[in-house]
This record gives C-alpha cells, structure tokens and sequence, in this order.
C-alpha cells in the first residue's frame, strides 16, 4: 500500500489523491487474503468435537485480528503516511547563484 502510494505521488498525484487511490487500488488484494483466511478458520469454529472445541478462542482471536488488521492497512496507514508526510522536516534550499 505504501509504495502504491509512493508510485502514485511521484506520477504527480496530490497526497489525498496518493492516499485514497492507492487504498482503491489495494482493497481487492486486502480483502481477498484477509477473507480467504478468514473463511478457511470458519470451519473451526462450528467443529464440536472435543479436542477443537480447545482451539475454538484461538480462531476466534485470529479472526478478529485479521478482521482489524484488514481495517487498519486500509485506514490507518494512509493516514499515519499522511501525518508523517506532513511531519517530515522540510529542506530549505538556497537559490541558485
């Protein structure tokens, strides 16, 4: 995701510009890899017998983790990239003689 929004900023897109289209352009692989791993834990969730039933808080944890880390990559990191751009010191250039 970040380096799509580096990609995006150096062809001369706007830091919000860089930000939301590099997001757009990321979702679909985000989502698929944090929804097949999700999907692929499921069936752990409803087994019953009784050695699952013992890794029945783990999946669950994993699940909500990857339901949080899915939503943190989409929103956070263009913001933190944003706020630290914005953060970064600038460089004073002489003019040129």
């Amino acid at each position: 995701l970040v380096s799509q929004m580096v990609r995006r900023r150096s062809e001369g897109d706007s830091l919000d510009e860089a930000a939301v289209g590099a997001s757009q352009d990321r979702l679909r692989a985000v989502l698929l890899t944090s929804l097949t791993t999700i999907a692929g834990l499921v069936p752990l969730l409803f087994e019953q017998s009784q050695q699952a039933q013992v890794l029945v808080p783990l999946i669950c944890s994993l699940a909500f983790g990857l339901v949080a880390s899915t939503l943190l990559v989409l929103i956070v990191v263009p913001t933190l990239y944003a706020l630290l751009h914005d953060l970064r010191p600038k460089a004073v250039l002489a003019p040129a003689e």
